[in-house]
């Protein structure tokens, strides 16, 4: 049928739309994340590039400050001239330093701040951490940051910058060794004002060691450094350009993903990595895409709504057109008239039993639906007579047409009305209507004849005869009209026929079974009764259900049935069972019940909850192939009824099960299923007000909950 295809174009565009809408989403999707990370990775590299230029110009200023220094020191023999010195320069820098020192080129310090002269001072060559930094210092001639540590007496991490100091001959005299605060270069850091999900970490590539870490953590800080080992190792390179590098890497200590940027301090061989939680990319990419998502969700969703409309008018143009097929049937078999339907290639589409009579007798031919009736008429002068009649319609026309058929006893008379079938402006078939005018025609000739025989009479009888003919005209007019009335009532009688003659036929055999069930039952012994008691009442209550279908047929007006009945719902669920159970058998299935709901009485039509219980246990039974267990229980829940039915099945996917209240969808092979099992039960379910949920997993099983009210 037409709309039934519709229905199919309808799905295929809707799922056409909602695949496109996805793509473009994901596409988006796509570009905003990879936009957002690029960005993100551009303004690492810009940060990493000011830093790394601030750094190189602030280590060069305090190499040209200590070796100022330095050599000013060096020209000082005095040892308290030269410690006076250093304090008086160390309090010009006492925001960012924490000492000054002085030593000899065999790394023992001569001058220190906050030392007198008579202590006793280190000496930087005998300690690991200070004597790699120095000996570098010597051996590089320039600034040298040495490895940082905490000092406890000021309760600070410091980072030691060793600077040696030449004579005029180019030798090496001395070397400035102090102590920078870290809180100082923190300082340093936060006007800077960049992210604060960014992270600073200064790397010794000499010694491989830390050198800064920001923010600053303690416990992070003392994981570095009390392993030794970098906190970036084996970065994974991107790109790279003008010794700066691009990366993704595994931070070893928190575990996380990260994006950095990384770039060479030339003046202390030294690398500057800036870095981001990989994380912090989702916040930035949701702000970014919750716009976009959030016109798909509407587009999606107004999809939804606009298929379910669309859907609902197609169903229920395919329920009018049902309902109009079958008046249509009644109608035309309620009439003697000859009716046919023809299509377009003059074959038979429908015709009433008036014309399959009519056919018999005529041509000897009994009708059949898409025969083509022309070339199975015997006359063949008649064949090619309506054949051109048809030819006729076809092309518009619309007209009537008499015809003489061959009687039992005499010749009949029947009249074709030929009338074309438009589908909107198309010509789709050909419809004709015959009606015996045999009769009329009779009295027409009778007339005729008196009017012949009475043309000689005197004036006075041919007025007479103008006046009888009056009559008769007028008893033809009559006789049309009482026709037409007595068709109108063998429509209805038809009707009530039909009704009361289902309804006999059905409920003879009916009482067969119910009696020939109580018979067999009072044949049977106590024992054997109790046996087969619930078969019993299953036959009595198939009998009963039929019965009250029977009993509508005769009450055709009436479309409700009451919903007013007590239902137990465990004599339900055992009535339902007991109708499945040969099938139970059949495949070794084992029924388990646990019956703990109290009272469970319910308001409502106990057949239907019979449909209900029976389509779902007749679905686990199905889903089971060859062994397994249907689990069914209840209990009370405040004013409602619980029933589970769960099997051990095939259990349904994802996809499926969004789809088994659909009408007309089936997972079974084509014949073997409608696909109305379950809609019809949840419209059932609707009726009485309760609700039905259904949880399965591929190869699990599945199960059923209802919830009703109980009275």
């Amino acid at each position: 049928m037409k709309t039934i295809s519709e229905i199919k174009s309808l799905r295929r565009i809707f799922f056409l739309l909602i695949v496109s809408l996805t793509t473009l989403a994901g596409a988006a999707f796509l570009y905003i994340l990879n936009d957002t990370k690029r960005d993100r990775i551009n303004d690492l590299t810009y940060t990493a590039k000011v830093i790394k230029s601030y750094y190189e110009l602030s280590f060069h200023q305090w190499e040209l400050s200590l070796i100022s220094l330095g050599n000013r020191l060096a020209e000082i023999d005095e040892p308290q001239t030269r410690l006076d010195y250093a304090n008086q320069a160390l309090e010009v820098y006492e925001k960012e330093l924490l000492a000054f020192g002085f030593a000899d080129p065999t790394g023992q310090v001569i001058t220190f701040t906050g030392r007198s002269v008579n202590d006793s001072l280190p000496n930087l060559a005998l300690s690991e951490k200070t004597r790699r930094s120095f000996e570098y210092a010597l051996g590089n001639g320039g600034l040298t940051l040495g490895e940082c540590y905490y000092f406890e007496n000021v309760s600070d991490w410091i980072l030691p910058i060793r600077v040696p100091i030449y004579n005029e001959d180019g030798e090496i005299v001395a070397v400035n060794t102090s102590a920078i605060r870290y809180s100082s270069m923190i300082d340093e850091l936060n006007q800077f004002g960049f992210d604060p999900h960014y992270k600073v970490h200064l790397i010794n590539n000499e010694f491989g060691t830390t050198q800064l870490l920001y923010p600053l953590s303690s416990k992070q800080y003392d994981g570095i450094l009390g392993s030794g080992s970098l906190s970036y190792t084996n970065l994974d390179t991107i790109s790279s350009s003008e010794g700066a590098f691009l990366a993704i890497s595994l931070d070893p200590l928190s575990g996380a993903k990260i994006l950095c940027s990384s770039t060479m301090i030339g003046l202390i061989n030294h690398q500057l990595v800036i870095s981001v939680d990989q994380s912090f990319l989702i916040y930035e990419f949701i702000d970014r895409f919750k716009l976009v998502f959030i016109i798909y969700l509407l587009l999606v969703i107004s999809s939804i709504f606009l298929h379910n409309y669309m859907k609902r008018n197609l169903e229920k143009s395919i329920l009018n057109l049902r309902t109009e097929r079958a008046n249509l049937k009644s109608i035309i078999e309620s009439t003697s008239n000859i009716i046919g339907l023809f299509d377009k290639q003059k074959r038979l589409v429908e015709f009433n039993r008036a014309f399959n009579l009519s056919s018999k007798v005529s041509d000897e031919m009994k009708l059949e639906k898409g025969m083509d009736v022309l070339r199975q008429i015997k006359h063949k002068e008649r064949a090619l007579l309506f054949n051109d009649y048809f030819d006729r319609a076809l092309n518009g026309e619309k007209f009537s047409q008499e015809i003489k058929f061959p009687g039992l006893n005499s010749d009949i008379i029947l009249k074709f009305t030929f009338n074309p079938v438009y589908d909107g402006s198309e010509i789709v078939g050909i419809t004709f209507f015959a009606e015996d005018i045999t009769t009329i025609q009779g009295y027409q000739k009778k007339l005729e004849s008196y009017n012949k025989d009475l043309e000689g009479e005197v004036e006075v009888r041919t007025k007479e005869l103008k006046a009888k003919n009056k009559e008769l005209e007028a008893g033809y007019k009559k006789l049309q009209s009482t026709q037409q009335q007595l068709i109108r009532a063998e429509k209805m009688a038809s009707l009530g026929i039909l009704s009361a003659g289902i309804g006999h036929e059905i409920n003879n055999p009916l009482n067969f079974i119910k009696h020939g069930a109580l018979a067999l039952k009072d044949k049977m012994t106590p024992s054997g009764q109790d046996q087969f008691n619930e078969y019993f009442y299953a036959i009595e209550e198939g009998v009963n259900r039929a019965s009250k279908i029977v009993n509508g047929l005769s009450h055709f007006s009436r479309t409700g049935e009451s919903m007013e009945e007590s239902c137990n719902i465990h004599e339900v669920l055992a009535n339902s069972l007991a109708l499945l159970a040969n099938r139970f058998r059949q495949k070794n299935i084992e029924v388990k019940t646990s019956y703990n709901a109290e009272d469970p009485m319910v308001k409502g039509n106990e057949g239907k909850l019979h449909q209900v219980f029976t389509n779902i246990i007749t679905n686990a039974e199905q889903a089971i192939e060859k062994t397994g267990v249907i689990v069914i229980s209840t209990k009370n829940k405040e004013n409602w009824i619980l029933i589970e039915i769960t099997d051990s099945g095939c259990g349904m996917s994802k996809s499926t099960l969004k789809k088994i209240l659909d009408p007309f969808f089936t997972t079974k092979e084509p014949g073997e299923g409608t696909g109305l099992g379950l809609f019809i039960t949840q419209m059932i379910i609707d009726e009485h007000d309760g609700q039905m949920e259904v949880e399965s997993k591929n190869g699990d099983g599945t199960t059923f909950t209802i919830t009703l009210n109980s009275m």
